[in-house]
């Protein structure tokens, strides 16, 4: 008998986090009469504590992440060393959601559902920043984490991708760079930076092919750094990107590490993670590979 604690965002999306969980209770009562279900909110506001006794409590085995990155996000931090413990259902119910975009779970309830009580269990990477909080999708540092922070949830809820573009534009315009220097074990990168984006898996932006050289669970960070950026340069780049060949770039500087750190010359320059604003520079990061167990779709041949 699996118990299995459904964890919502009511700030999340639309807004319909506490729907969907008792959507999902509804399913996995007709699917599986036998297991136990509770719902708990994991609001901004509920402190971390509170959540993890309440999984302690009800002896649960599986967790539910219902809504997007930023939640998933605050989820992953919350359970981070107890993450060994469960398997992790997620439930797409974000903007953007690239951590479920990267391991192919359906964006429509039904279906995502199923995972929940017939998905195959997957080793996951995510990442540690300064041992204390997490990357499950992107850490940006420039004109993308500079945009974001200026973007609102209501703009994001009402605009979706769009309202990052007007925002982006006006940034754009001023061409401001930050000087960085990233080290890693084995090099060491300094330069003035446009971009700096680091990827758990090969989607970004709610793009999922980003980078196909890169996959959630081959233990590394990517490091895509973009020194400057002109219009020009963006329409001749995106090819490259559409194909998900961004570490075949020749004016960009491509990297992979399972440990780095960053640092900058300026004062104040804020990394931004899973959508949110998160620590200024300097930061440590390391992977932590397959430290958490997530259900996703069987493949065609283990169906079989």
């Amino acid at each position: 008998m699996e118990r299995v604690l459904l964890l919502y965002n009511d700030s999340s999306g639309k807004n319909a986090g506490k729907k969907i969980a008792l959507q999902l209770k509804s399913f996995i009562a007709t699917k599986k009469k036998n297991w136990l279900v509770e719902l708990q909110p994991s609001n901004a506001d509920i402190f971390a504590a509170t959540i993890r006794q309440k999984a302690e409590d009800f002896q649960a085995s599986r967790l539910v992440f219902i809504g997007g990155d930023g939640t998933i996000h605050h989820l992953v931090k919350t359970f981070n060393d107890q993450l060994d413990q469960y398997s992790i259902g997620i439930i797409p119910g974000g903007t953007v959601n690239n951590f479920a975009r990267s391991l192919e779970i359906p964006s429509t309830n039904e279906e995502s559902f199923a995972l929940i009580t017939d998905g195959q269990p997957k080793g996951v990477d995510y990442a540690l920043i300064n041992q204390e909080d997490v990357i499950i999708s992107t850490l940006t540092i420039g004109i993308l984490a500079d945009t974001a922070a200026r973007v609102s949830q209501k703009e994001k809820q009402t605009f979706g991708p769009f309202a990052f573009m007007k925002r982006f534009l006006k940034l754009w315009i001023k061409k401001k760079r930050y000087h960085l220097t990233i080290q890693t074990d084995d090099k060491v990168w300094q330069g003035k930076v446009a971009l700096l984006t680091i990827t758990m898996t090969n989607s970004a932006g709610g793009y999922v092919h980003f980078d196909e050289n890169a996959t959630p669970d081959d233990g590394q960070m990517h490091v895509t750094i973009l020194e400057t950026l002109s219009l020009w340069k963006t329409f001749r780049l995106l090819p490259y990107i559409i194909l998900g060949n961004v570490n075949k770039i020749r004016d960009i500087v491509y990297f992979s590490s399972q440990k780095l750190t960053i640092r900058a010359k300026e004062h104040k320059v804020q990394t931004r993670t899973d959508g949110d604003p998160t620590a200024y520079l300097p930061v440590e990061l390391e992977v932590v590979p397959k430290g958490m167990t997530v259900l996703v779709q069987k493949k065609e041949e283990q169906i079989k």
